[in-house]
């Protein structure tokens, strides 16, 4: 009886370490898509409708920097702290789908995600809004990219790193 017992352990086992290795194997893929994105200072812009996420854009800080920066206020308010003043400089991201081409008709929603994981859904007409969803060059240690909603009063809906969007 405990002959078969170990037995059934170890066929778990390894079978639980096959998934392991196959998981890190896609996923150091996406990583490296990722660190590649935020190391050239990029996103891109998904069809969510689409099977394999079809790509419709990638977009620069270049190609920002070109639609003319402007200066944002946005209140930013980490846990536990005071929310703070602060400034950037963006586009809207209304005037990124314009620029790309990108009918957002359609569309009922935008998925904003970072390399780290996170991921902001936004309801199409939110995203954009001209004076609230920015796409801003930040230089700082949190990416080269991020999305700002200056409205969002405790700017939990912000994304940092920003590596792509998705718009389903």
């Amino acid at each position: 009886m405990k002959k078969k017992s170990t037995i059934a352990v170890i066929a778990v086992l390894a079978a639980l370490a096959i998934a392991v290795a196959v998981l890190a194997v896609l996923n150091s893929n996406a990583a490296a898509e990722k660190k590649s994105l935020l190391r050239d200072a990029s996103f891109v812009i998904l069809d969510g409708r689409t099977a394999d996420g079809t790509e419709l854009a990638r977009v620069s800080a270049a190609d920002i920097e070109a639609l003319g920066l402007r200066e944002i206020e946005a209140n930013y308010k980490k846990s536990g702290k005071e929310p703070e003043t602060r400034h950037y400089t963006g586009v809207p991201f209304a005037e990124i789908l314009r620029a790309q081409g990108i009918d957002p008709a359609g569309f009922g929603s935008a998925v904003f995600a970072a390399a780290d994981g996170y991921a902001s859904a936004l309801p199409i007409e939110k995203a954009l809004d001209a004076e609230n969803c920015f796409i801003v060059i930040d230089h700082g240690d949190e990416g080269p990219l991020r999305m700002v909603l200056p409205k969002d009063k405790f700017s939990q809906h912000w994304c940092k790193m920003l590596t792509d969007v998705t718009l389903k």
